[in-house]
């Protein structure tokens, strides 16, 4: 495929905001994760209901409840039915569906240990750990090593991991 500067192939493209992918720009739906880009206004209304994260108020009592800047290193989870944030030292964490990890993800398509997040000045070091189904950052499978910039989120069998670190940034919402 030829590439540039958001053309793909000489037609006007969009990145999914969910795993990255480059798609073109008329498509309703991204190949890759399933994103229902038609839903984008149902979003932005739910904004208003989008709990604070952090471990902190998660919006009870808050009129409106309000979205909080991340900037501690971390790592925000995002499934189908929750979004947590859980802190990641400095000599990282794993994450896969065994108990030992430092973040259990209870899916049968995720590997005992799928992968190991390590903080870096540049941004999170994501190691794949031999996973069957690999994670993915930006449309890509993660087969090995890659730094992931505060921000960024990947995807691992359906779950969302943005990392969070010092560069401030709010999480997406969808």
């Amino acid at each position: 495929m030829e590439e540039s500067e958001g053309l793909l192939m000489g037609f006007e493209t969009k990145s999914c905001p969910r795993c990255g992918a480059e798609l073109y720009a008329d498509m309703c739906v991204c190949y890759e994760c399933l994103y229902d880009f038609s839903r984008e206004r149902q979003r932005e209304i739910r904004a208003q209901d989008v709990p604070t994260i952090g471990g902190k108020d998660v919006g009870a009592g808050a009129s409106p409840p309000e979205r909080r800047v991340v900037t501690e290193v971390g790592v925000l989870v995002r499934t189908p039915v929750v979004d947590v944030w859980t802190a990641v030292s400095s000599g990282g964490a794993t994450i896969g569906r065994g108990v030992e990890n430092n973040v259990v993800l209870h899916s049968p398509a995720v590997s005992e240990r799928h992968l190991r997040v390590v903080p870096t000045p540049d941004g999170m070091e994501v190691c794949d750990l031999g996973s069957n189904n690999p994670a993915r950052y930006r449309g890509r499978d993660i087969r090995d090593r890659v730094v992931v910039s505060y921000g960024d989120t990947i995807d691992i069998c359906g779950c969302r991991l943005t990392m969070t670190g010092p560069v401030s940034f709010e999480p997406p919402l969808d």
